[in-house]
């Protein structure tokens, strides 16, 4: 284990090395992305297929199936459960999202996320709205609305993709990607919000998945294992970051259908 750790801090000296060898290995997002600042966004949140989540893209390809994950700090109470599910078929994709947050006995969070998208020749358009409550126990409880548009173009085994989210009493913040998706057992990708840079890669071999996830600068990383069936996925990620207290989360998925979506 400490070998991998070593090997991943050695990566994070050497970005340009890194930016090229992702395309060698392989990410998909198989499990519910989480509602935690301390865990975002390394899980790639532009990918065409696979669960929502707080920073995912509405403009994904259906893949039925429901998931639940949880996220937790080393040494600090802070946590968060969430819930994602979607249906749909060629035509359409609906999914909803929903999260609960809780820091120490200071602060809540619930946050529910209901989105559409509608395939279009090469083209997925999709949108999606959240509700934002959030409280502090025995005080102050306030709610804003949050929306998110996306588009997601696909060229061969390449996907280009584009997201504008924001709350309404706030700005609008972009985000802008691109996924490669060679098969079944390869993948990777990079993303951009203007503030970081995110790339990752995963690598499947018969039942076994291992992704990992990169932000520069002020270094982060995400490593996940999944183990997975035709219709079962679980998995286990752990992540750090620069001067940071390290993260875990793990996920359980269920897919609906006798075999994932095969979106290339």
């Amino acid at each position: 284990m400490w070998s991998v750790f070593l090997f991943v801090r050695r990566l994070a000296v050497r970005p340009l090395f890194l930016i090229v060898a992702w395309f060698s290995f392989a990410v998909s997002c198989n499990a519910s992305e989480g509602h935690a600042s301390f865990a975002s966004p390394l899980a790639g949140g532009l990918s065409p297929v696979g669960l929502g989540g707080y920073h995912s893209t509405p403009a994904r390809y259906a893949d039925p199936s429901y998931g639940v994950s949880y996220y937790w700090m080393n040494e600090v109470d802070e946590s968060s459960w969430n819930l994602s599910l979607e249906f749909g078929n060629d035509a359409y994709r609906v999914g909803a999202f929903v999260a609960y947050l809780s820091m120490d006995s200071l602060y809540r969070n619930l946050y529910s996320d209901f989105s559409y998208a509608r395939p279009w020749n090469r083209f997925v358009f999709g949108a999606s709205y959240g509700l934002d409550m959030e409280w502090v126990p025995g005080g102050d409880f306030w709610a804003r609305h949050r929306f998110k548009w996306a588009l997601d173009y696909q060229w061969r085994d390449i996907h280009l993709a584009g997201m504008l989210s924001g709350f309404m009493d706030e700005g609008v913040s972009p985000m802008l990607g691109v996924h490669w998706i060679s098969d079944e057992a390869i993948a990777a990708f990079a993303e951009c919000d203007f503030n970081y840079l995110y790339v990752g890669a995963s690598f499947r071999w018969k039942f076994v998945e291992i992704s990992t996830s990169y932000r520069f600068p002020d270094f982060a990383v995400a490593i996940q294992c999944l183990f997975s069936s035709a219709r079962y996925g679980v998995s286990y990620a752990h992540g750090f970051k620069h001067n940071s207290i390290a993260w875990n989360g793990v996920h359980v998925t269920r897919w609906i259908r006798d075999e994932r979506r095969k979106i290339n």
